[in-house]
């Protein structure tokens, strides 16, 4: 679990995805998960990410269930590898990321789709065809780092981190998702927090939590429509869709909560 509320980068916008792991977390423990690793705020740094995810890959055994989650900024950077249609690959900002090309980052601090992806791709290995893998993330790859008003705080910024390279070469190689990917808005969108009696938190991570404390067994078909209800019912002044991406026939999610 990876929540980040404060930045190295004082130019990232205050945001509050610290408190997700703290909503998150007894769930889990309740329902059964018991090696639970936690990285907030200045512990969330690229190094200390990578390594975590090093040590789920060895721990990890054939049949394990395995939940990811991440609770911060997103931001769009120059593609790397030409292996994106578009130009950019989209990633999670650590708390050593910076938001503009400088000396203090030339992009080796942003935890890209590749990096996610070859890193999950690790862990599949391990748990092989019976294991479970579901990825959630409180984040959004493009959006606004203001604030809308007072009450509206946003994780992502539309700034895109920009490599001095040339346009690299679009040889297109798709990451296949052998897991399955909560997300909280789509690529384009911004990702409102949600302003509650106790503060803020992802929109995603609250709706998620409500769902899985009910302990009711639901297809995934069902279980998006109702956090696409909670989003509808908690629409802060842009429109924003959740997605569920991967292989959606390989387990009901609800089954890992149960």
């Amino acid at each position: 679990m990876i929540g980040l509320g404060k930045q190295a980068d004082k130019n990232w916008t205050s945001i509050h995805g610290d408190r997700d792991v703290a909503l998150m977390r007894p769930v889990l423990q309740r329902c059964g998960f018991k090696d639970i690793q936690v990285l907030i705020n200045h512990n969330a740094t690229k190094k200390a990410i990578v390594e975590a995810f090093v040590r789920l890959e060895k721990s990890c055994k054939s049949g394990d269930w395995v939940y990811v989650h991440f609770s911060g900024h997103g931001q769009l950077m120059s593609d790397r590898e030409g292996d994106e249609k578009d130009g950019w690959d989209e990633c999670w900002i650590p708390y050593d990321a910076y938001m503009c090309y400088g000396t203090n980052d030339d992009g080796r601090f942003h935890l890209t789709d590749d990096e996610v992806n070859r890193m999950l791709m690790a862990v599949r290995r391990k748990v092989g065809s019976q294991g479970k893998i579901l990825v959630v993330v409180d984040a959004c790859h493009s959006g606004d780092s203001t604030r809308g008003g007072e009450d509206e705080v946003y994780r992502g910024v539309s700034d895109k981190f920009l490599l001095p390279q040339k346009k690299p070469i679009i040889f297109v190689r798709r990451n296949e998702e052998h897991w399955l990917t909560l997300s909280a808005c789509r690529d384009y969108q911004r990702n409102a927090e949600l302003k509650t009696s106790q503060g803020y938190y992802g929109k995603l991570t609250v709706a998620l939590c409500q769902i899985l404390r009910e302990q009711k067994p639901m297809t995934n078909s069902l279980l998006y429509k109702r956090i696409v209800s909670f989003f509808n019912q908690h629409q802060g002044a842009l429109p924003q869709t959740p997605v569920l991406s991967g292989d959606l026939e390989t387990f009901r999610i609800t089954d890992m909560f149960q």
